[in-house]
């Protein structure tokens, strides 16, 4: 009886993380019709590889609840993004731009301007 109490458990504080690093409703930006937009979510950038003009806006918002960072090159230009959070970047100079998060190093992203 008391190791189904300890697996009952166990399974609700897995489905609570679970919930707690997803989505609950689809949130709109508001961004501008054709806008260059990099999303996070699923401790994931998407997308992964993106190619903008120079002085290009690309924006980049946060669609789940774990926070984020955009990390351009090894600097942290957005500060600390919550669910919610837009932040916007325009790449000033042609070459390979690398984006992490300083929060979740898995996430990656490159952006290369034209």
């Amino acid at each position: 009886m008391r190791a189904a109490g300890l697996v009952a458990t166990l399974a609700l504080c897995w489905a609570a993380a679970l919930a707690a690093c997803g989505s609950a409703e689809p949130i709109d930006f508001g961004l501008p019709d054709g806008a260059h937009v990099v999303d996070q979510h699923g401790l994931k950038f998407d997308p992964t590889e993106l190619t903008v003009d120079r002085l290009d806006s690309v924006y980049f918002t946060n669609s789940e609840s774990a926070f984020h960072t955009v990390t351009i090159n090894g600097e942290n230009e957005s500060g600390e993004m919550e669910r919610g959070d837009v932040f916007s970047f325009a790449f000033p100079e042609a070459g390979e731009y690398q984006i992490t998060c300083d929060f979740h190093p898995q996430m990656r992203a490159a952006i290369t301007v034209r």
